[in-house]
């Protein structure tokens, strides 16, 4: 893998990660039409920990207070914290359960998807349905026990295919609980934490050793990966709060048909 493949493969990453249309199924089809060699799961998995790194620093404020909220339930100094963070925290923790237990379940059988380009592109039309009706919803609520089970199971049960958006299908899934358009966009952010660092533990027994002749590849586009997304993770913010989702329905809607035409 070359450099320049690398920068291209670690900005769609980014930058697809955290808005609505797929990063799986844009990765799977920019590799497909740029016809090189498969960089392989350790690209893919450091890709991963460069976004991980976006979201991390780009909540850090509210990661920093969900923190202290846990040091609340062992030293009364910030106990206050937990009271203000608790709904969040069991919220982050409920809507990872049945992620998870999905995510183990499904697994095998979402491998086949990967390298069926035309499968790929009828999950963006799916996509883009949900971007379209997602901008017909704007809640009220803050997350709850409710929210989190049907944004977890969204996320578990859907978002694994490639061409189903994460963000996209948890923002939806969030604003169809009744959520308010900021906090279904923030909980989807954050749950992506536990998402992400659950694959990476399942990828770790299938990495092979890092090659020092693509090195510098792979480190350049852990950078770009992770500047692209965290300019995508604020993109997504404001677009949110604005409803115009349908902006990126409509990007989804065309490459999904593109892709059932041509490939």
């Amino acid at each position: 893998m070359t450099i320049i493949q690398a920068v291209i493969l670690g900005f769609i990453q980014g930058l697809t990660e955290f808005i609505p249309v797929s990063s799986s199924g844009h990765l799977a089809l920019a590799q497909a039409l740029m016809d090189f060699e498969q960089p392989g799961l350790l690209y893919d998995t450091l890709l991963h920990i460069a976004t991980l790194f976006a979201v991390l620093v780009y909540f850090r404020a509210r990661i920093g207070r969900i923190f202290l909220a846990f040091l609340g339930l062992f030293h009364h100094k910030y106990i206050i914290h937990s009271y203000e963070q608790r709904p969040m925290i069991v919220g982050i923790l409920l809507a990872t359960i049945p992620t998870g237990i999905l995510g183990l379940l499904l697994k095998d059988h979402v491998e086949y998807f990967f390298e069926r380009p035309v499968i790929i592109g009828y999950f963006l039309i799916i996509t883009s349905v949900m971007l379209f009706l997602s901008d017909r919803f704007n809640g009220m609520r803050k997350v709850n026990t409710r929210a989190a089970l049907i944004v977890g199971i969204a996320q578990g049960g859907l978002a694994l295919f490639p061409g189903i958006s994460r963000s996209g299908t948890t923002i939806f899934a969030g604003l169809l609980a009744g959520l308010s358009r900021e906090q279904a966009a923030e909980f989807s952010f954050l749950i992506s934490i536990p998402a992400i660092l659950g694959a990476l533990v399942l990828q770790l027994p299938d990495m092979q050793a890092i090659s020092t002749d693509g090195l510098w590849a792979y480190i350049i586009g852990m950078c770009v990966a992770f500047v692209s997304g965290f300019l995508a993770i604020g993109l997504m913010m404001r677009v949110v709060q604005r409803a115009k989702l349908s902006i990126f329905a409509l990007y989804c809607l065309f490459v999904g048909a593109a892709a059932v035409i041509w490939m």
